[in-house]
């Protein structure tokens, strides 16, 4: 038993790996139409990647219900006081190999995705992926109190869309514990939130409009004793509501 499940957790390792991969080196259908006027995509590309988007959505979303509820009955299985090593073993084939197609299905649509794309197009996009990635990182150094130095942000799967995994926001803070929590404040233009954590929020990082950081006494001014570890004011673009995680 404790052989099967070692198995299944170097597999699904792998898997994870794959998934980097796709996310380093290939584009969503939302990814682009997001980034449609930055990267000049002209109508025609549109109508093709949409189209092959369309085409395989259907398939992509029947075969992730399936590997959901492989995982479910795997996992109630495990969790029985006597497993039975033949049934268990036999369901976990069933994930894989439903992962397996689903990553094939994957793969075969990001992969013609791409190839709709100019040389420049792709540079672009990686630049605006690049340039997320260092306003997040670079804008939050030196929130809460720690020995250590600083805050990391850092972007990890939310919520799966077609495609692979959306990265969401998730905001690390060095040492982190209730004594030097954020706060962290959501602005859109509908209504503005107030959280000592993100854990249940579900923000793309194509949606921010800017981040901005308070500190020390201007924190402090503005939010009071909630302020005094820091501030770190997430701004949305125009349109985009809150959401949060189901």
């Amino acid at each position: 038993m404790k052989n099967l499940v070692v198995i299944g957790f170097l597999l699904l390792s792998n898997l994870s790996l794959a998934q980097d991969i796709f996310k380093k080196n290939l584009y969503s259908a939302d990814q682009i139409m997001a980034a449609r006027e930055k990267i000049n995509l002209s109508e025609s590309q549109a109508d093709k990647i949409k189209k092959l988007h369309a085409e395989n959505a259907g398939e992509f979303s029947t075969l992730k219900w399936d590997l959901d509820e492989a995982n479910t009955k795997l996992e109630m299985m495990l969790k029985e006081p006597k497993v039975d090593p033949l049934a268990a073993t036999k369901q976990l084939e069933k994930v894989l190999q439903l992962e397996n197609q689903l990553k094939k299905k994957q793969l075969a649509t990001l992969v013609a995705i791409k190839n709709e794309l100019s040389e420049s197009q792709i540079l672009a996009l990686d630049r605006q992926s690049l340039g997320i990635s260092q306003t997040l990182s670079g804008r939050v150094q030196g929130i809460g109190k720690s020995e250590t130095s600083g805050t990391a942000l850092v972007t990890s799967g939310s919520k799966f869309r077609f495609g692979y995994p959306r990265p969401g926001i998730s905001i690390a803070v060095a040492g982190e514990n209730q004594e030097n929590q954020p706060l962290y404040v959501i602005k859109s233009s509908e209504e503005t939130i107030e959280k000592s954590s993100m854990t249940n929020l579900d923000i793309d990082p194509n949606d921010i409009e800017s981040i901005s950081v308070l500190k020390d006494k201007s924190a402090a001014e503005v939010y009071g004793e909630k302020g005094k570890n820091g501030v770190i004011i997430i701004t949305l673009k125009d349109g985009v509501k809150v959401k949060y995680k189901k």
